[in-house]
Parts: C-alpha cells; structure tokens; sequence
C-alpha cells in the first residue's frame, strides 16, 4: 500500500459502549474539518455492527478493504477501526467506504489539514485545531484508559503504570529520545490542570532552562549569541520529545542551518578548492569531535548556540587561519 496512504492498524482498544441507533460512520481523531501536527492515529466509528470492512481514500490513494468482522476483532476493538494514517502537508481529503460483506453499506468524509510543528501559521482560519483531552473526548476512552490518573500514576516511569504511554508511546520511536521523555516524565511539562488539559504551559528557554540552567549560564557569558538562542527559541531547532537526528533535531543539521542560511548554499563556502567547489561541509568525520562517529556539518567549525568570536568558530579564534589548523596543521 502506498505510503501516503494507510500504513497499518494500531492495536489499541476504546470502548464506546453500546451502541443504540444505526449512525452512519464517524470520525472520532481527528474530527472532520479540524487541524493536527502530528501524522499518528486516525480512529473512526463506524455505529453498525453489521460492517464487515472499511476502505479508506486519502488524497485519492485508496487502500486495501480492512476486515473488522472478527470475533477477535470485535472483542477487541468494538466498533472502533483505529489505522495510523500518513497525511500530505497540508489539506488531506478522506473518504471512508464500510462494506457488509461485499456491498457498500455506508460512506463519510472529512478534510483534515495537517501542519507538522512550524507549519501552523499557514493553516486555513476555516480549520480548528483538534485537542483530544477534552471531556466529550476522553468519554470514550475511560473504559480502557485511565483519563483521570493519580499523581503517582502520572510520575510512574514504568510503561505499563504511566497513563500516558499507552497512547503517545510511538512519538519515542526515534533514534535520538530527550531525557524527560524517555523516562515518561510527561506531566513534568505537560499540566493536567492547565487550559486545555495538558498543555505546556512554558515553552522554550522558559521550560528548557529549568533543566539546562548550565547551559544558559554558559551562552550568556559568551560575546556572541546565535540568533534563535538570544531569542530563547530552543524548539526552532529542537524537537522536546525526540528525533531521528543528534541532539533532538529537527532535520540533519546541514538541512537545519540552510533553512535559514539558505545563501551559503549559492556560493562557494570558505574557499574555492580547485574544483570550483567551496570547503566540503559533509562526508567526512566530525573534525571538531572525531571521537563522536558524527559526520562532518556547520557544526564541526560553528558552534551553533554561541561564541566568542563574530562567527562562532568552535575553537573562539579571532584569526580565522587558527580554526583551519584544527584539521589542517602542516
């Protein structure tokens, strides 16, 4: 099946409870004509005991019929068909077809926009953003989850205690995972007294600093700071749960610096080698730190948070020749 479209069912039980009238099929996550930024679950309802399959259509790549007819299936499911989407950046049309046995029963629709992190500026007014813990949301669910945990509950590092995990456990599925998150400590930035239920409540440097006061202390004596740091904007560049990329980034960091130094791709950068090309910036080892495997980047010459000198050279050397010596020192 196409990667854009439904790549699989989540095994994950929400019990809605009987069910009295014939409803045509719904959307539980997310609700039609709303916005979310991440690409994890898409759960329907489908209100007819008699369905024996769902077809879903997205941006016209359309999937393979589901069954959902099993008793296995419907001990553990219910009504409930729960599939991890891949949505487009952007509008997503979805079309649902529910079979019993081969004759289409029913049909629903929904637009849902999805605006990864950074994308939300752009999301059209006509679109809600979707906030699942809600009480009309969390309804549904309380028969298998614990929507109300106790404090002991919500500090348990241990993933078969912490509330959270059941639900959010795939977003630590990367390579790179940041403390807090790997040890389920979820409630520490996310309030389940703030508005809405389990916002962050601090972001950024705010929230990041409670933690890495060390490092703030240590970019504030430094003569230069790096815009995005001098602005306390942390989660431009990092991503607060985890990533597939060093330190939590959002992209590998050649692709990350040029989303803003986008110039530096135009020209030959440093020097122009005898092959009209500029000083290579990957594909060797990380010159700056050769014990940590890393590939060679910005950062291996640029530090990328703060310096003693205009450009942030990682050795804090006026004299740029000196910060060549580190690799080139014949």
């Amino acid at each position: 099946m196409s990667r854009r479209g439904i790549t699989g069912v989540v095994a994950a039980l929400l019990l809605l409870g009987s069910t009295t009238a014939m409803a045509a099929v719904s959307f539980v996550y997310p609700a039609p004509n709303s916005w979310v930024e991440r690409s994890n679950y898409l759960i329907l309802k489908l209100n007819n005991p008699e369905i024996t399959g769902v077809r879903i259509n997205v941006n016209g790549v359309v999937g393979d019929i589901l069954q959902v007819s099993s008793p296995e299936y419907r001990k553990a499911f219910q009504d409930l068909l729960i599939v991890q989407p891949v949505w487009d950046r952007g509008r997503n049309e979805v079309n649902v077809e529910a079979y019993v046995g081969k004759v289409r029963a029913e049909t629903a629709q929904a637009l849902i926009y999805y605006a990864p992190e950074g994308g939300q500026s752009a999301v059209p007014p006509e679109f809600t953003h979707y906030l699942f813990h809600r009480p009309d949301s969390e309804i549904r669910c309380v028969a298998c989850h614990t929507m109300e945990p106790t404090s002991t509950q919500a500090l348990s590092t241990r993933e078969k205690e912490n509330p959270c995990i059941g639900c959010h456990k795939r977003m630590l599925n990367v390579k790179f995972v940041h403390g807090p998150a790997g040890t389920y400590s979820c409630v520490y930035c996310h309030k389940e007294k703030a508005t809405p239920k389990y916002a962050v409540v601090k972001r950024d440097a705010a929230l990041c600093n409670e933690c890495h006061e060390d490092k703030a202390a240590e970019f504030a004596k430094r003569k230069y700071v790096h815009g995005p740091i001098a602005g306390g904007m942390c989660e431009v560049c990092h991503d607060p749960h985890g990533s597939a990329n060093y330190a939590q980034l959002k992209a590998p960091v050649n692709e990350l610096c040029l989303s803003c130094h986008e110039s530096v791709r135009k020209i030959p950068h440093v020097v122009r080698t005898t092959t009209g090309e500029g000083h290579p910036v990957s594909g060797r080892k990380d010159p700056s730190s050769p014990k940590s495997g890393r590939e060679m980047s910005c950062i291996s010459c640029h530090n990328p948070h703060a310096g003693d000198v205009r450009y942030y050279f990682q050795n804090n050397a006026e004299d740029r020749m000196q910060l060549c010596q580190m690799c080139h020192n014949k």
